[in-house]
């Protein structure tokens, strides 16, 4: 399995770069980064999905008692752990109780396990999956621990275990490559692929399995940002702009695939809350209908 490594590479005309590598100590890990604005913000809202609500403090408090089950199961530091959930505020949970374990995630396409499609375990090792009951039995035969995402109402682990994984450590696994934690910590601080600040309210409107969508859950929460995640499934143009306006969100990050469905349906000028849409692809012809919203291109990232 191979590592990132990080290359000036261009995202598009004009548009930001990787960074490269620096020299020296890298940024903390990001479930160290979330931690931090738990305890300063401990009542701020982190996430808010159709499954609930759930506070830095409330998400820090489930990700700790998840991580310390996945250590009685057996995970340790630099292990892989799958996992496999619809868009939900349980999957931050179970993404950052990995990380809190000292593991990485590999994220399962619930749609594609359900088909049979199982490449992505396989290639990773892992040997525990977190996953909600009705995906459970789509792994009977795969030969790895499934472990239920449900937290024990009389769980309550004060800390997470202890670890010693640091910035250099895989963070996650996308298509057989391992992203560690300094990448997700450098191009969050970048601030040019997603700009996200401790009041901005964040819509990441693309599949957790998707390239980028890993920066787009995490800077947000790094930052103290609130997380507004969508419901599972597709929604209409008019759907995300309802939910983008009712939740008063100030980043909206799309497909480059749905802008032209935005754009024909008539929605996008209505959209003038938004201080930054983030397109991953191409943005042709938005700025005109937002020229006051900041608009960023990733095609590249």
């Amino acid at each position: 399995m191979s590592t990132l490594t990080l290359a000036p590479v261009s995202a598009g005309e004009g548009g930001p770069r990787v960074p490269a590598p620096v020299p020296g100590p890298g940024p903390a890990p990001v479930h160290r980064t979330v931690a931090r604005q738990a305890a300063v913000h401990p009542s701020r809202t982190a996430v808010r999905a159709h499954d609930g609500v759930l506070t830095y403090a409330g998400l820090d408090q489930r990700a700790n008692d998840l991580a310390h089950r996945l250590r009685a199961h057996g995970v340790r530091d630099r292990d892989v752990v799958a996992v496999c959930l619809e868009s939900s505020a349980r999957l931050l949970v179970a993404l950052l109780g990995v990380l809190k374990a000292g593991a990485g995630y590999v994220l399962l396409d619930p749609q594609h396990v359900r088909r049979g499609g199982m490449a992505p375990l396989y290639d990773s090792g892992a040997g525990v999956v977190v996953t909600q009951e009705l995906f459970a039995g789509a792994f009977g035969g795969a030969g790895v621990t499934v472990l239920p995402d449900v937290t024990p109402a009389s769980s309550a682990a004060a800390l997470p275990p202890a670890s010693d994984v640091t910035h250099a450590d895989t963070a996650y696994v996308l298509r057989s490559v391992n992203v560690p934690h300094a990448v997700v910590g450098r191009l969050a601080a970048d601030g040019r692929f997603l700009p996200v600040t401790a009041g901005d309210v964040v819509v990441p409107y693309a599949p957790a399995v998707a390239d980028g969508a890993a920066l787009a859950l995490w800077a947000p929460l790094m930052a103290g940002a609130r997380l507004v995640l969508p419901p599972p499934g597709e929604l209409t143009p008019y759907e995300l702009a309802s939910l983008v306006r009712e939740e008063r969100a100030s980043v909206l990050r799309v497909a480059a695939r749905h802008v032209p469905d935005l754009i024909d349906s008539g929605v996008l000028p209505g959209l003038r809350g938004l201080r930054c849409l983030v397109v991953a692809g191409e943005a042709a012809h938005v700025a005109g209908l937002l020229p006051t919203t900041q608009v960023i291109e990733t095609s590249r990232l």
